[in-house]
């Protein structure tokens, strides 16, 4: 997993190109602000059994992760869907401390752009 980068600076200057610092600014806090409720859809569909709950919050994740770039969460997330999909649980169950790792990792990460886009 560390072959793909946690954050891909070309996303980020994709988005920089599109809009602007602003646009760039704006996708990275709608990550931070929504993707917390994606990761926790996916806990509660893994902990209720719900697989649709948990396949929604990984694909509205995945997206999302994709706007900013952060790719080893869209990776994670995109393999939790398909776990989901398949209604494999326990799997999805073995692949969420990953997950939130890399999430963690992607969050810290974007933040620290958010500071120094500010500096």
């Amino acid at each position: 997993m560390n072959e793909i980068p946690l954050v891909d600076p070309a996303q980020l200057e994709r988005l920089n190109e599109w809009g602007g610092a602003d646009l760039q600014r704006k996708m990275i806090n709608l990550f931070l602000t929504h993707a917390v409720e994606r990761m926790d859809q996916i806990r509660e569909g893994v902990s209720t059994g719900k697989s649709e709950k948990a396949e929604t919050g990984a694909h509205t994740l995945k997206s999302s992760a994709g706007n900013v770039g952060a790719q080893r969460v869209q990776r994670l997330a995109q393999d939790a869907e398909a776990l989901a999909e398949a209604g494999k649980m326990d799997d999805l169950q073995a692949l969420l401390p990953s997950l939130d790792r890399e999430f963690q990792a992607a969050c810290t990460a974007l933040k620290d752009i958010l500071e120094e886009a500010d500096e």
